[in-house]
């Protein structure tokens, strides 16, 4: 069965000089052989790095790109505003929707904002796959919320083997995080797909 790679929070790829043009993701789906691949789902919410992003996937016809912000079903509504500081150009890597992630970045810089159009985690999976696919990777990385987006989904009705979370901020949520999913069948398995090991990886 050919596999399906999904990255909500796909920044530029590996078009991200200020990354020095890696991503964890980007890499190990590449680096597979691209037959066995039936879809690379890809959901970004800033719109400044859409075409990098289509660049980076550009020799794929099965990448999908979703201009889309994954929020927390207290905040389901449409759209939401998101934070930013110009000096996070060009790629704006601290890009969230809670403005105190973004200052504890830049404490003294403006913060301005963009309004992105946002679903649920399980609304955006609802819509996309089928309930009988499986997802084979699964990466999160949603600035700020990534450890409440954990605690709030149902992870025994999501389909996946291995799932790759950026852990730094997840502060007094780590062990409930760890908990959570451990109670889904999922083990950590140490550091997951980011290239400066800012995330942890559970396989199940």
């Amino acid at each position: 069965m050919k596999k399906i790679y999904i990255q909500i929070g796909a920044g530029a790829g590996d078009k991200d000089p200020r990354g020095n043009f890696r991503d964890g993701f980007t890499e190990l789906v590449k680096s597979v052989d691209p037959t066995t691949i039936a879809r690379i789902i890809l959901v970004e919410p800033n719109p400044s790095n859409l075409v990098n992003l289509r660049e980076c996937w550009k020799d794929y016809p099965q990448a999908e790109i979703y201009e889309l912000g994954i929020c927390l079903a207290t905040q389901a509504i449409k759209s939401i505003k998101f934070y930013y500081v110009e000096e996070d150009a060009p790629h704006f890597q601290v890009f969230s929707m809670v403005e105190s992630h973004v200052r504890k970045h830049y404490p003294t810089q403006e913060i301005k904002t963009k309004t992105v159009e946002c679903m649920t985690l399980q609304e955006f999976l609802n819509n996309t796959i089928k309930p009988s696919d499986v997802i084979d990777v699964l990466a999160l990385d949603i600035e700020g919320i990534d450890a409440e987006i954990i605690l709030e989904n149902n992870w025994n009705n999501i389909n996946c083997r291995y799932i790759s979370v950026e852990y730094i901020h997840f502060g007094q949520h780590a062990m409930a995080v760890i908990e959570k999913l451990n109670a889904a069948g999922y083990k950590y398995s140490g550091n997951g797909l980011d290239v400066n090991n800012y995330d942890w990886s559970f396989v199940r």
